[in-house]
């Protein structure tokens, strides 16, 4: 009976230190996504799971493994997203869609994907815009000579909820030009993405 209980206890010690490692090693991943504390990423994801239509996904492979501006997502039908489901960062930009779905895993194109043509609205003048996918996490924006624009002018998403999409980078136009083209690019690195929410 001893010798029962003593595996016991110590099968349970091995269980607890194996946990604390498993969350050890969360938290290092958690903290890998960037600048922010780990205090405040695991707040940022537990507030989002309480959202009853949010997913809390991780990105298995990002450019340049994955091409064209796709990213490959550990979240599937089996979580109920769906085609066209909002990929964005933790932080509340928009980064893509769903384009294909299996039963765990999902890819995602990204608004940035070469040629992809997304509605938003330049924030200064409150100007409705359309982004081009450049590829690399880059977009570029043709407007009238006379709109203002400036670096680092946000560009939100055309819908209700004015999300982030992407900044003004540079800003190419000449005096004789009737339009001018605006280089835009990506809020975050898209080579280095670790976690997305969907919302199917």
């Amino acid at each position: 009976m001893s010798t029962l209980f003593s595996s016991q206890k110590k099968l349970w010690e091995e269980n607890t230190l194996l946990k604390e490692k498993v969350s050890s090693l969360e938290l290092t991943i958690l903290s890998l996504s960037g600048g922010q504390t780990q205090e405040d990423i695991l707040l940022e994801l537990a507030s989002q799971k309480q959202g009853l239509n949010t997913v809390i996904s991780t990105v298995l492979t990002q450019p340049p493994q994955s091409p064209y501006d796709t990213i490959i997502i550990d979240a599937g039908s089996r979580d109920s997203i769906t085609l066209g489901s909002v990929v964005s960062l933790p932080e509340g930009p928009i980064l893509g869609r769903v384009s294909e779905i299996f039963t765990s895993r999902a890819k995602v194109k990204l608004l940035s994907s070469n040629g992809e043509e997304t509605s938003a609205v330049l924030e200064r003048g409150n100007v409705p815009v359309t982004l081009i996918g450049a590829g690399g996490g880059n977009f570029k924006i043709v407007l009238p000579h006379d709109i203002t624009v400036e670096k680092e002018d946000r560009i939100l998403s055309a819908d209700i909820t004015s999300r982030l999409v992407a900044i003004v980078g540079e800003i190419n136009v000449s005096p004789t030009d009737s339009f001018k083209e605006v280089l835009a690019k990506s809020p975050t690195n898209i080579f280095s993405l670790r976690f997305v929410f969907v919302t199917p």
